[in-house]
């Protein structure tokens, strides 16, 4: 304030200092906002800061074991910062002052555009709430748009309660994956005690784009129990079963239709349980 007191040539000519607007845009030049300012400002257009309340303003829109996607309001972020820049203005110098400062400030956030139209690419996102949240807090989300490229810029991925996950990208999501991570992969069976099969090779009249490692279609095999009640398997029984299964559907023949070697090998492929995953899609969006 003495500093700026003194360009003006003292109480009497700050006035007019303050309505020359060169003079006034000399003098800030070159005070580019602090690291710990921008670095604050970026943080609050990825909605860090933002109390949960003003982005579910009631509980009813997102109740237990529900997902709530989501695009974000351009007008509503550029809102938020602009209230963000202008703490602390409260006379004329601060009006003249801010005017000449804001264009740094929204840059430093990130935020350039002024109007909707100048706006980049809309971000969007969803919330989960659910205990999927809290038992597993390393699941895989993978977003794509309408095109079917994936969306990597993420904006945020944090879990705001136990139970909530906030998760937004750049850009409009048209689909996403959410599934358990891949640590989860195992051997077994499904729960309800089938057990479906995968092609170890591929024969020629599978579905156009078959790769080995993918799941026959609508064929399983039932494993027979040595204990029903302990679910204890009758393994040799079992391995059996899925190698007369797989030659009989050609899944795991030679070129010239001879059965191959059902090994330990074959065996611990047809037995791994993949994790689960769910796909939302956007069902106003086509997603190639």
């Amino acid at each position: 304030m003495a500093r700026l007191m003194s360009e003006a040539g003292g109480p009497r000519g700050f006035a007019a200092f303050l309505a020359d607007r060169a003079n006034l845009g000399a003098f800030v030049r070159g005070n580019d906002p602090t690291v710990t300012l921008t670095t604050w400002l970026e943080r609050l257009r990825r909605l860090n800061g933002v109390p949960f309340n003003y982005l579910v303003p009631n509980e009813r829109m997102l109740p237990n074991e529900s997902i709530r996607f989501f695009n974000v309001d351009f007008n509503w972020l550029f809102a938020l910062i602009e209230g963000a820049c202008s703490i602390g203005q409260s006379s004329a110098m601060d009006d003249a002052i801010h005017t000449l400062t804001v264009p740094a400030l929204r840059a430093g956030a990130g935020l350039t555009a002024t109007t909707r139209e100048e706006a980049p690419d809309t971000a969007s996102g969803f919330l989960l709430r659910s205990q999927v949240v809290a038992g597993w807090p390393k699941l895989e989300i993978v977003a794509y748009d309408a095109a079917g490229a994936e969306l990597t810029d993420v904006l945020r991925r944090e879990r705001v309660t136990e139970s909530i996950l906030l998760f937004a990208v750049n850009g409009r999501i048209a689909r996403v994956i959410i599934r358990e991570p891949a640590i989860g992969l195992h051997f077994g069976i499904d729960i309800a005690g089938g057990k479906p099969l995968r092609y170890v090779t591929v024969p020629p009249q599978a579905p156009a784009g078959t790769r080995p490692g993918d799941q026959i279609e609508g064929v399983s095999v039932t494993p027979a129990y040595r204990d029903a009640r302990h679910r204890t398997l009758r393994v040799a029984r079992l391995a059996a079963d899925l190698a007369t299964t797989l030659h009989a559907r050609q899944a795991d023949n030679a070129q010239d239709g001879t059965p191959l070697p059902f090994t330990s090998a074959e065996f611990a492929l047809q037995l791994v349980e993949g994790t689960q995953e769910v796909i939302f899609r956007n069902a106003s969006q086509k997603d190639e």
